[in-house]
């Protein structure tokens, strides 16, 4: 059997040491910006505002089943264009804030598509949870998990109202 993978996201307060959020949810198939913290909180129902940021997004990769070894971590914006007016930051941590709309400095603008050869960031894993990730690769574990890759969609007062385009964010590794 291979390995299973499946994107995790933390969100509310901080909470323990190392901090982590108070909610942890596995599975999630979308990204969905917006003006509220909660996995759960409707994303029509929290439009951000021409000029604001959507809170800050912790996702991670969580890895399960039967495999020896995963190493080689990356994670890139590998296509969907923005419009006037978006901005889209990101950076990989193994720390967590609890999530605000306040302007995210650190990190890269990952606005702009790329390839994960060529624009990827490196990622790193633990077997404790993303709050742990410190190395390179994990071996035989029940569960993996990849440090946060951490976003924030940043807007100016001319950006457009409505959706953007579908944006794919590729996370890759390697498998053995």
């Amino acid at each position: 059997m291979a390995s299973l993978f499946s994107f995790g996201e933390d969100a509310g307060t901080s909470t323990g040491s190392p901090s982590k959020g108070t909610t942890r949810n596995y599975g999630l198939a979308d990204c969905n910006w917006k003006n509220a913290t909660g996995i759960a909180d409707s994303y029509s129902g929290n439009p951000i505002t021409a000029g604001g940021n959507s809170f800050v997004k912790y996702q991670f990769g969580a890895i399960s089943g039967s495999f020896n070894t995963i190493s080689n971590g990356k994670w890139a914006h590998t296509s969907g264009t923005f419009g006037a007016g978006l901005t889209l930051r990101g950076h990989v941590t193994s720390g967590y804030s609890t999530p605000t709309t306040g302007t995210l400095g650190s990190g890269s603008d990952i606005t702009a598509t790329g390839t994960i050869a060529a624009s990827g960031i490196t990622v790193l894993f633990h077997s404790g949870g993303p709050e742990y990730a410190i190395s390179g690769s994990i071996s035989s574990v029940p569960t993996g998990y990849s440090q946060y890759l951490v976003t924030q969609l940043q807007t100016t007062t001319g950006a457009a109202p409505g959706d953007t385009a579908t944006a794919t964010l590729t996370f890759q590794f390697d498998e053995s």
